[in-house]
């Protein structure tokens, strides 16, 4: 079989699922799981006590400000010069490691049973002598889950407001980075797209 020419691609090697669309009404804090595939789901250990495996990435989770009009039909393509940048948090699990039932654990603290994951839903301080696989108030879950948060002041200040029917847009990126241990430290964008902002009668009704 003859060679292929280099500029007839014929394969992707390094693919996505395409970009996401985060919805969310102007003054709604909300957080979403992210589950990082090429996070490895079984616990590390440091300074000699288990940990969260995602714990030993560096994060980056940040959304710009997008060139909004007034009454736009279409999404903005360009960035707003000298827009609000805006930094999110994301959350990593606290892992407690083996489940004990002498131990007292609190809401979305992670232990390992069975050969398998779960986080507790509720409680503080919380002992039960019934198993997290039995007990409703645990749920399965993995150590490759991560959780991101987006801010109710998000869109404050941006340059267009978001109107009855006419939504403002934000560019959206997020950077995971290997340990500086790493041999050839890796970063991965693996989540992008856009944040839409929608009008909410809430937000501009003075709290009462």
């Amino acid at each position: 079989m003859a060679r292929s020419r280099l500029t007839d691609i014929t394969e992707d090697l390094n693919s996505d699922s395409g970009s996401v669309l985060w919805s969310i009404v102007k003054g709604e804090q909300l957080e979403f799981p992210i589950v990082l595939n090429f996070i490895e789901n079984f616990p590390i250990t440091v300074n000699g006590l288990p940990a969260h495996p995602a714990s030993k990435y560096t994060y980056e989770a940040v959304v710009v400000e997008a060139a909004n009009v007034a009454f736009q039909e279409e999404k903005p393509i360009t960035i707003q010069p000298n827009g609000i940048n805006l930094n999110l948090t994301v959350r990593i699990p606290t892992y407690r490691g083996n489940w004990d039932a002498q131990q007292a654990y609190n809401k979305e603290e992670v232990v390992a049973y069975g050969n398998k994951y779960y986080k507790l839903l509720v409680g503080a301080a919380r002992t039960s002598a019934i198993t997290p696989d039995l007990d409703s108030l645990w749920e399965e879950t993995t150590l490759n889950k991560v959780y991101l948060q987006f801010p109710g002041t998000m869109g404050s200040g941006w340059a267009v407001s978001p109107i009855v029917s006419f939504p403002v847009y934000g560019f959206f990126e997020m950077r995971v980075t290997e340990p500086q241990d790493a041999v050839f430290r890796r970063t991965w964008k693996p989540i992008r797209g856009m944040v839409e902002i929608l009008f909410s009668p809430t937000d501009v009704v003075p709290d009462g």
